[in-house]
């Protein structure tokens, strides 16, 4: 076997536990100069992603290999924060244009593509471990956004994070209590102190409750279902079952209650059973919710 085959193959299984990643101290370990490494990348099989790491194989990166990329660039004392740490929880739709990292103690700079950013130490309790990576636990990114997002983007942060059931209040006033003083506390005080930035949003808690439903393996309902001049947010028609979510964003004031009960009355009379939690209840008492549920659709339907 000869030593170039050896040490692709070398570099190959790293890549194969790394999203398809190495570093530059990894291909010398493995064998590899400098102008074997630029030969690699001139043919197309190494591909730089940043400074010292590079993709081996067609260039195509895998879900969260950017993100482990940026990590792999910046050294070991660093962790996935602030907009990529919201995406990886899920509490972003889509990731940021820049992959963004912390560094303990520094080092590391920010380059094209990657933003780097700094603390002097870190609580191991506000890192977690997930999918390989180092990430800001979901509580410590809502004071990260709060000291460089916008207000509306630390609301749509903390909504999403109450829905996914990623935090709860009492997680964020934990943080705020340990970080009071340091750059974003003030934003983030003044928003959780809001009871209507804190509330819970229809759309997030629907996308909570169904996922919720989905995981305990119940019929899948129909979602946002015309129902004459009316929608019904879940049906389950065969179990003849309708779920309503109410939110004080939604279901506030006397017309909107007028509407409401209509609407029950109209589903009624169809001969449909209503449930009608509220978006916190979805929240912060899921399995209850899911019980009621389940009750509900065991329940022979109305004849």
């Amino acid at each position: 076997m000869s030593r170039g085959f050896s040490r692709d193959r070398a570099v190959t299984r790293i890549a194969a536990r790394q999203r398809t990643l190495v570093t530059s101290e990894q291909l010398v370990a493995c064998g590899f100069g400098r102008n074997a490494v630029a030969h690699r990348v001139a043919a197309g099989w190494f591909h730089p992603v940043f400074r010292g790491v590079y993709s081996v194989g067609s260039g195509v990166l895998p879900p969260m290999a950017l993100e482990l990329a940026a990590l792999l660039a910046c050294g070991k004392r660093s962790f996935a924060s602030h907009r990529s740490a919201a995406w990886v929880w899920g509490m972003r739709k889509a990731p940021p244009q820049l992959v963004e990292a912390t560094v303990v103690g520094g080092g590391a700079r920010s380059r094209p593509g990657l933003q780097v950013h700094r603390t002097a130490a870190i609580d191991r309790r506000e890192l977690r471990r997930h999918d390989g990576l180092w990430v800001s636990s979901p509580a410590r990114v809502v004071l990260e956004l709060a000291a460089v997002g916008s207000r509306d983007e630390l609301v749509d942060v903390i909504d999403a994070g109450l829905a996914l059931r990623r935090f709860s209040p009492r997680d964020l006033k934990e943080v705020l209590a340990s970080h009071r003083g340091q750059r974003g506390a003030g934003r983030l005080a003044e928003v959780l102190a809001d009871d209507v930035a804190m509330a819970i949003s229809r759309s997030r808690a629907e996308k909570a409750l169904l996922r919720m439903i989905r995981e305990a393996d119940l019929p899948l309902p129909e979602t946002n279902v015309r129902f004459g001049r009316f929608e019904a947010d879940f049906l389950w028609r065969a179990q003849r079952l309708i779920v309503e979510l109410d939110s004080a964003t939604y279901h506030s004031g006397p017309g909107v209650f007028e509407r409401d009960r209509e609407k029950d009355l109209v589903f009624r009379g169809a001969g449909y059973d209503v449930l009608r939690p509220t978006c916190r209840h979805v929240v912060h008492q899921g399995p209850r919710i899911l019980v009621l549920i389940a009750q509900a659709l065991a329940r022979p339907a109305a004849a």
